[in-house]
């Protein structure tokens, strides 16, 4: 009967153990010791990557947010800028866009961010986000310079008014 059981620990555990060793407490040779180890092993090697599922999960949300950013009215204003500031500067009309033209400046700008993604993604979110703050800044300064401007007009225009009729 020890034979017999033998080989159902042989197909069991994989092994043979002597019959002196078998389920002994405390000696130290555990068949399943190894088994656990392995299992432990495996498990702390897969604890830091995610499943399958997540990595789609994430790679999805990337996604969106990329399709997000590149959709052509986040662009329209960043390439119309030199435009914009011109006629601030100038107040000549003619440097507006029409909606035509920052359609076509937008979506061939977003074109090439996404080109700038593919080759360098690292510069991307940096050359955005440059040039929407100097898109706003220019923007708000040149807003200022010219209420400055008026103010000045019209307190010159006061203060001549005010001697002419004194």
């Amino acid at each position: 009967m020890a034979d017999g059981a033998k080989s159902v620990y042989e197909r069991l555990f994989g092994g043979s153990q002597p019959a002196g060793n078998a389920a002994a407490p405390g000696n130290g040779a555990d068949p399943g010791t190894s088994d656990l180890a392995a299992l432990k092993s495996q498990t702390r090697k897969a604890r830091g990557k995610p499943s399958k599922s997540e990595v789609a999960l994430a790679d999805a949300a990337q996604q969106a947010a990329l399709d997000e950013l590149f959709e052509n009215e986040n662009w329209e204003v960043m390439a119309s800028m030199y435009f914009e500031t011109r006629f601030a500067v100038t107040g000549f009309q003619y440097f507006r866009l029409t909606e035509k033209q920052e359609r076509i400046l937008g979506k061939s700008m977003g074109t090439c961010m996404r080109m700038l993604l593919q080759i360098d993604p690292q510069w991307v979110a940096l050359i955005v986000f440059g040039v929407n703050f100097g898109t706003f800044a220019a923007d708000k300064e040149l807003t200022y310079r010219r209420v400055l401007k008026q103010a000045e007009e019209q307190a010159s225009g006061r203060s001549t008014n005010h001697h002419e009729g004194g």
